[in-house]
């Protein structure tokens, strides 16, 4: 009931998993996005999209990083999805939590197998986009 009410409750028809909702999110996509991992857990369960990305071109684990979500991402890892999978710059989840300080969610990435060498488009890869001390130690000794 929890999660017919979450999908109507964002615009969802309970049985369209890959309906696009505000700026071409998925009912995965938002969840992830918003760090609900109980939400997550059941769209996986019902077969949602690992692949789908939102009118920004990011996928699930971005959403899951955005969130700052460790728990999401390790569903969506444990799921199938691919940890170094690249929005259309070229960058990965991980890069984006180095981006953008989520030091759990890059400690969860690099424990379920994300590889820190991968660069985008521009040359970089995670440790370069980071400007936290904690991220680049960590990244520094994976």
């Amino acid at each position: 009931m929890q999660y017919i009410t979450w999908l109507q409750d964002r615009g969802f028809h309970p049985d369209a998993l890959e309906e696009r909702g505000f700026n071409g999110n998925t009912p995965l996509l938002l969840s992830a996005l918003e760090g609900n991992a109980m939400m997550v857990a059941r769209l996986i369960e019902a077969g949602a999209d690992l692949y789908a990305v939102n009118g920004d071109f990011n996928g699930v684990l971005f959403n899951a990083c955005y969130a700052g979500s460790p728990d999401v991402i390790r569903l969506l890892i444990e799921a199938g999805a691919d940890i170094d999978d690249t929005n259309e710059e070229g960058t990965t989840a991980l890069m984006y939590a180095a981006s953008a300080s989520r030091l759990e969610c890059v400690r969860m990435l690099l424990s379920l197998g994300a590889n820190p060498n991968l660069q985008n488009e521009d040359g970089f890869s995670a440790l370069e986009l980071t400007t936290n001390r904690e991220i680049f130690k960590v990244l520094r000794s994976a």
